[in-house]
Parts: structure tokens; sequence; C-alpha cells
């Protein structure tokens, strides 16, 4: 990749931010894009030219965040990209305007609004709550709001527990997530605790991962460290059943997850029926399909099947399963040979040739 030559058409005096830049602009961007910005700015004052890799690896970014930032910027009017084949060959930094500027009362905390009263409604027939829990949304909080959070002593020891669990310090992004867990999501001190220190302990750094994991215990009602630590031992204790009677050792993946929170969550089956699906599963085919234990549990489901006796009775009813040894009728009536399909065996054929497809000749 080519180095990018960045140009300015205005003096910056080094590496100096405009009053409008840090009043207007500052506050409402991301912080990461502010620290492109910033770089950019003491770039073109020594002249120095720059490639996106380089760049990313010294303000420990991704590229795409660095290209993010750089579009971001393009379209607030502070700087123009001139691109060739696709990629940015050079970047020009434009003036910052000087009427833009914010008013003190933009800094203070927004006040909180009185709810209107609620309109009369008619009588309706009662309609049943959602089951699912509404997850809040994440908002994006002012440097100020951010600073007058850190006066608060369980916030500011929750920073620092971050810091000493990633290894780093804190973005304004890592920041804002973290403010989202004590506020929006209700949780406690301790519960924050625990989610670093569970996700870190599976080498999860990412606030990203940490915000999945935390709405994901929102939705199941967890509120304690205690209940959050059962919550983990019970989900990890049932997919290793699983994953053991597939003979697999290893930490499930994504897809394999997906597969199996359906089957004990959404379908509701007991864990005694989904190992016994994929013992079926290794007897048929000799492989750990997950694909292959999911069509026999849909068979199940159709049939309502809740129970390994239910399972039996199934198997029991006429025609469901061939009858070896079934005799052979030939008279009159039938010049022909009977035959009698064991459909479990033709599906496993079937699934068997979409694996290893047999090679024409």
């Amino acid at each position: 990749m080519s180095s990018i030559n960045v140009t300015t058409t205005y003096p910056t005096g080094g590496t100096l931010l405009p009053n409008a830049f840090v009043d207007y602009y500052m506050i409402k961007a991301n912080g990461e894009y502010v620290k492109v910005y910033i770089y950019l700015l003491r770039m073109v004052s020594n002249g120095q030219k720059f490639n996106i890799p380089c760049l990313a690896d010294l303000l420990e970014l991704t590229e795409r965040d660095i290209c993010r930032a750089l579009k971001y910027w393009k379209k607030e009017n502070l700087l123009d990209l001139v691109m060739d084949g696709g990629e940015i060959r050079s970047i020009k930094l434009l003036p910052v305007s000087t009427a833009l500027t914010i008013d003190a009362d933009d800094l203070k905390e927004p006040e909180k609004e009185e709810p209107a009263p609620a309109p009369e409604l008619k009588k309706e027939v009662p309609v049943a709550a959602p089951s699912v829990k509404a997850i809040p949304a994440l908002r994006t909080l002012t440097p100020s709001q951010l600073a007058q959070k850190n006066k608060d002593d369980k916030f500011s020891y929750l920073i620092y527990i971050a810091e000493m669990y990633i290894g780093r310090p804190l973005t304004a992004n890592d920041l804002n997530t973290l403010s989202y867990f004590y506020d929006d999501l209700a949780m406690s001190p301790e519960l924050i605790e625990h989610l670093v220190d569970y996700c870190v302990s599976n080498g999860k750094k990412n606030f990203r991962y940490m915000q999945s994991v935390a709405i994901a215990w929102y939705q199941e009602g967890i509120h304690t460290a205690e209940e959050a630590k059962l919550h983990c031992q019970n989900y990890q204790k049932e997919y290793y059943q699983i994953m053991h009677a597939f003979g697999l050792n290893n930490q499930p993946a994504p897809a394999q997850i997906e597969y199996m929170k359906r089957w004990l969550k959404t379908d509701g089956f007991d864990l005694s029926i989904v190992i016994e699906a994929c013992n079926r599963t290794i007897r048929s085919i000799g492989q750990p399909k997950f694909q292959y234990t999911d069509s026999i549990l849909k068979k199940w489901k159709d049939n309502h099947v809740v129970s390994l006796d239910d399972v039996k009775k199934l198997e029991s009813r006429p025609g469901t399963v061939a009858k070896p040894g079934t005799p052979q009728i030939n008279n009159q009536f039938h010049n022909f040979e009977e035959r009698d399909y064991d459909f479990d065996e033709l599906e496993k054929q079937l699934f068997e040739k979409q694996i290893h497809p047999v090679k024409e000749d």
C-alpha cells in the first residue's frame, strides 16, 4: 500500500486545535475519530506521509476504524479525500469554521422531563405482555456527562477494575458502554465486575462482546453475581454434556451454540432427549453432525415428543419403522417383489451422499 500525503491550505502553527473544533466537533465525535484527526494535524505540521496499516498500529485501532474516521471527518467537511482505484491517495485538511459555537447550557446535564399524563384509554380486552424483555438503547454521553460519572465512587471503582482486567485505559466508547451497564441495564457493581472477569477469562477483552453478554443476562433476569455464576455453570454444563455425547472436547463454535440454544431453550427439549438424538446421530452416520441431530429433533418435535418414553411410543407406531423379516407374498395378484422401506436408513444414506458426493468417472 502506497503512502498517503496529508496537506492543508492554512497554517497550523504546530499541532494546534481550533476552539471551534473543541467546542463543536470534538464533543459530537467518537473518541477514536478525534484521535485520528489530531494525529493528522500532527503529521501535516511536519509534512509527514503515512499509510492506513501503520496509522492503525500506531493508534491501536483497526484499519476499518481509521477508514471510518476519515469518512466521518469528510462528511463533517473538515477534510477532503483524493481517491484512486478505491484507495486513498491524499488527504487535504480543510479550515475549521469559526462560526460554530456551543452554548454553555449544552454542557449541562439534561434535565429530566416530567412524564406526560397518560391519556385515558377505552376498556379493551387485555393483551398478554411480550415474554422478551425490551432492551434499553445505548446512549452516547457527552464529555461533561462522563466527567460527572467519574464523581461517582462506585463508577470510578468500576473503571479501575475494568482497566486492570483488560490491561489498558478505557476509551470514550468503553466508558459509554460501562455506563450503559451501570445505568441503563441497572447492573450492580459486583455484577459488572463479574461480567468483566467472565469475559476476560474467556479471552474476550472487547467491550462489544461484554455488551452482548450483559444484554443476554439482562434478558435472563440476572441481577446478582451469584445468579450469573449459577447461570454460567448450568449453561456450560449442558453444552459440555452435549459436546461430550458427540465425542467432542473442544469449545463449541458459535453455530453449534445456536443449535444447542434452540434445542434447549426455544424448542424446550429436555437434556436427555437432546443427548439421545446425539447418540443416534453417531450410531447412524458415525460423525458429530449437528444438522443430522437437528433433523431428528425436528421430527420428534413435530410428533410432540417430550420424553424418552414418547420416543419409544413413536417408534412403536405401525409403519413408523420397517420391521425386518417381513414375509414376501407371491400369488396371482402379486407378480412383483414387495419392499418395506426403512426411511431412517434412507435418510442416513441421503445425508451421507450430501457429505460425500459420488464422483462421476
